[in-house]
């Protein structure tokens, strides 16, 4: 049964159920029968409740109804009574609102009431702390926040810890990296980064916000009456389901109020697999024989978020053997990994990288890695450790890898002392990977697909193979259609694309006689074979991982700019 808006045809069965032509019927399989309608005996395969969002659960309770699925506007609902006319209307009502068609199957009570059970509990949480905070909870919050802080937890230990708690499950589900809570004019605002882009998920009274900021402030052990400066702090967080999980929490004063920022620091999530993250052909053999050395430095650029640290953990994974003494300096140690020394950096003592680098060398390190090399006298002492003998692992911010030699020479750097430590530098974007649950074939414009050809035909066969690609390969372009799997985005997951300057005798040549002219070496990067970063992006476009736009997106090029 189709509900459609009143700029959409609506089918015949539809109407014969609205006008309630059909008798009672006390089997539903059978009433969907008669009907014509699908009738769901299971809870349908692949059914991810974030789906759920698409209609309340207080509405669904009311009217009878639940969604399980959506393709782009399209929205599936399952639904007890056909001949409801209130449920029916309702679905009208949204089917105007949103600009959606809706299709109907019908279902019974104990299917009805799996597909429920889905709800994540943050409407009814929610719900739960306005009604406490409406009693004389709210009074004290809002005139004594910092006095009675015992009261407060005790107060926040039944509706806002669940709150709290919803919030965090939510985010789990949804494999989010971070987690924002900010106030926006008279509200508070949820948002998750899911894949790299934050989406808004949620939004309560702004009695509500600052209630949930106390709470995780107290888990973080925060001082939940300083709100003039910043803070930052860790929770230990355990899920329904699963190991422990770090919160990295961060508070910044803003002119609403307090804003926190929640990292989610999953270290099931970091897998030490090169193939998980994206590095294949000639780059991957060159930083699988570079790490293997046992001195000078690597380094990984690109912007924050581009997931340099978590190649940096891959690499101290395969590293981390009983003879190799890893120590780590980082700001903030973002992944416990047994075996491995990690420290973490506090500037306000005085204990930062460069001071922490010297303390280290006194460790009788074999590989050294540093969070990020930010000032002339952390690149001094990252080169110093590996001309004696270390192998240092560092981050850098640079838009590529051709332009970390000029940055470190400007540093201070002397050229000779660079050419003679470096060993590779690997730049890195993260580009989100299309779900495979709904992947299908994408147009492109003949510019377009002309411009992606040039591209391929120039890089060359061994590269193609190392991607299982060969050169009469038949260009496809693919996309996510959206589905519930995936939160009708089209993609799940994210994948790297690298370029990887290999610094070899020639390379050493050009950094120590000529100084590192950027010029020079981007000549001599891509006399070596070198693929940038778009090249390595366009071969992962042709094995199907994602698509042009996002590739358009990290790299800011103009391929998606049609001039025809």
């Amino acid at each position: 049964m189709s509900v459609a808006s009143e700029d959409t045809k609506t089918t015949d069965r539809s109407v014969a159920v609205t006008q309630g032509t059909t008798g009672k019927q006390t089997d539903p399989k059978a009433l969907a029968e008669k009907l014509g309608l699908p009738f769901l005996d299971t809870v349908p395969s692949g059914f991810n409740k974030s789906i759920l969002g698409a209609i309340s659960q207080d509405a669904s309770k009311k009217y009878g109804i639940v969604p399980f699925k959506r393709e782009q506007d399209l929205l599936y609902v399952a639904m007890l009574d056909p001949e409801n006319f209130e449920s029916l209307n309702a679905l009208r009502f949204l089917a105007e609102k949103e600009k959606i068609g809706i299709e109907v199957a019908l279902v019974d009570t104990d299917i009805f009431a799996e597909l429920t059970k889905g709800y994540s509990g943050t409407d009814s949480a929610l719900s739960d702390a306005i009604s406490s905070l409406k009693k004389d909870d709210q009074e004290a919050l809002e005139k004594k926040p910092v006095k009675a802080v015992k009261d407060t937890v005790v107060y926040q230990d039944a509706p806002i810890a669940k709150l709290v708690e919803v919030i965090v499950e939510h985010a789990l589900e949804n494999r989010a990296s971070d987690i924002h809570i900010e106030p926006i004019e008279s509200n508070y605002r949820v948002r998750f980064r899911i894949d790299g882009i934050l989406r808004a998920d949620l939004v309560f009274p702004q009695e509500v916000g600052r209630a949930v900021i106390s709470r995780i402030k107290i888990l973080a052990n925060l001082k939940i009456d300083e709100k003039r400066k910043p803070q930052d702090g860790r929770i230990r967080f355990e899920p329904e389901r699963g190991d422990f999980i770090d919160l990295r929490v961060s508070s910044l004063p803003v002119m609403e109020g307090e804003k926190i920022v929640m990292r989610v620091l999953d270290k099931s999530a970091n897998v030490a697999n090169l193939d998980n993250l994206g590095l294949y052909g000639r780059a991957r053999a060159i930083l699988e024989k570079k790490i293997r050395e046992p001195f000078g430095i690597i380094l990984i650029t690109g912007p924050t978020g581009s997931g340099k640290s978590t190649s940096l953990y891959a690499f101290l994974q395969i590293l981390n053997k009983e003879e190799r003494n890893i120590i780590t300096l980082e700001d903030p140690v973002e992944y416990f990994l047994e075996g491995i020394n990690q420290s973490q950096i506090k500037p306000e003592i005085g204990y930062t990288f460069a001071s922490g680098l010297r303390s280290i060398l006194r460790q009788d390190p074999n590989v050294i890695m540093v969070g990020e090399i930010r000032d002339s006298e952390t690149a001094e002492l990252s080169i110093h450790a590996a001309l004696t003998g270390h192998l240092v692992l560092s981050t850098l911010h640079t838009n590529d890898s051709v332009g970390s030699i000029p940055r470190l020479i400007d540093m201070g750097i002397e050229p000779f002392l660079l050419a003679s430590s470096l060993q590779a530098v690997a730049a890195q974007r993260l580009v989100r990977r299309i779900c495979e649950n709904c992947k299908q074939e994408e147009v492109v414009t003949a510019r377009q697909k002309k411009i992606i050809e040039d591209i391929f035909n120039a890089i060359p066969v061994e590269e193609m193979k190392a991607f299982n690609l060969k050169p009469d390969t038949k260009i496809i372009f693919y996309k996510g259609k959206g589905c519930d799997k995936c939160g009708t985005t089209g993609y799940k997951g994210r994948i790297a694309i690298y370029e990887v300057l290999d610094i070899d005798d020639e390379m050493h040549v050009i950094i120590a006689d000529k100084k590192g002219q950027e010029n020079d070496v981007r000549n001599q990067a891509i006399k070596q074979g070198m693929l940038t970063m778009k090249q390595d992006g366009i071969l992962k476009i042709l094995q199907g991982l994602t698509t042009l736009a996002e590739i358009e997106r990290v790299t800011e090029g103009n391929i998606l700019v049609d001039e025809e």
